[in-house]
């Protein structure tokens, strides 16, 4: 998804690095937590024709939700999060980033990372003894 938005140009200087880290973060948020997909949940070949049925469009971070991956405290503070994300003006950051190039000028400052995660002691660290 994100060599369509960005395309297969090279960046490999300090300023296009940047462009690119500040079009991923804005991506990353817009297309987890703002995006609804459909996911394919059965296919059916009749003769050459292939009949999908689809699922409900849910976010990303929704079906996460729904998975139970997402402790209970911490399903409350992600939703907090994401209802404080305005998806209108994050789609117009990532329009304009992306129109004005790695050359254009960025003043805005990126969206908000979600909450992260807290290590309990059940959890070990990479590299904690």
């Amino acid at each position: 998804m994100v060599r369509d938005i960005v395309g297969y140009g090279r960046y490999d200087t300090q300023e296009q690095v940047a462009w690119l880290n500040t079009v991923y973060a804005r991506l990353d948020v817009y297309a987890n937590a703002c995006l609804p997909l459909r996911k394919v949940v059965s296919k059916k070949r009749e003769g050459s024709h292939v009949h999908k049925k689809y699922d409900v469009a849910r976010t990303p971070l929704q079906r996460a939700f729904d998975a139970g991956v997402v402790c209970a405290d911490e399903q409350e503070r992600w939703e907090r999060w994401a209802e404080s994300l305005n998806p209108l003006q994050l789609h117009r950051q990532l329009t304009t980033l992306l129109a004005q190039g790695p050359e254009g000028v960025n003043l805005a400052t990126p969206p908000t990372p979600g909450p992260m995660p807290v290590l309990t002691d059940a959890v070990a660290t990479p590299g904690s003894p």
